[in-house]
């Protein structure tokens, strides 16, 4: 397989997605999904140019502090099930949201988040999660590309930076692609090298 496979219809977003009614009847579900540092935001901040009455998630919302890693940080799944997944498996537009913010207090607040015609979650792993998904987006990027993004977007020391990707990030990343085989499953694949914006429309 090549490096990156573009599927046809990553040439009309708008029109892939409604080609086929929402598989829940009410609102089309997109997974946006990629290594850290592959250009998933990026990717996302260009698609909802395209699709401007679909509501996003940002899966870094629910992404704490851990101080049982050495990364720092890890995602809150079960609190993310609670509080997304199980209501989107219930097919309810209207969800409590509650990010957490580093840089404020309280760290998690609640706000109502609304569906339109379709929500974007945007996270990595996300194709693990159970939701009957109308179009899985991938993000293709080599993992040397990612680990360097990553690093310097990072807000931590070079050396713990280094080691929270190698050693926990990347390998859990490497096993969700290894089950999830991405390249070939996803409905829309996208190299995270180039522009975007030559790659979809």
């Amino acid at each position: 397989m090549p490096f990156c496979y573009y599927y046809p219809m990553a040439t009309d977003l708008k029109k892939t997605i409604h080609k086929n009614p929402p598989k829940n009847g009410k609102y089309y579900l997109v997974a946006i999904d990629g290594r850290g540092g592959a250009g998933k935001t990026t990717l996302t901040e260009y698609v909802t140019k395209i699709l401007p009455n679909f509501t996003v998630i940002n899966g870094d919302d629910y992404f704490e502090p851990d101080e049982n890693t050495i990364a720092f940080g890890s995602f809150n799944d079960e609190r993310f099930h609670n509080d997304v997944v199980s209501h989107l498996q219930k097919h309810e537009r209207s969800i409590a949201y509650r990010p957490y913010d580093w840089h404020k207090t309280p760290h998690i607040t609640e706000r109502q988040l609304t569906i339109g015609d379709g929500l974007i979650i945007e996270r990595n792993l996300i194709f693990a999660v159970d939701l009957d998904w109308d179009i899985k987006i991938w993000v293709e990027a080599p993992a040397d590309l990612a680990l360097q993004r990553g690093q310097e977007r990072d807000e931590m020391p070079l050396e713990q930076g280094y080691r929270s990707w190698k050693e926990v990030w990347q390998p859990a990343e490497d096993a969700h692609i290894k089950k999830f085989r991405p390249l070939e499953t996803s409905d829309i694949v996208i190299d995270g090298t180039k522009d975007f914006k030559l790659q979809i429309s």
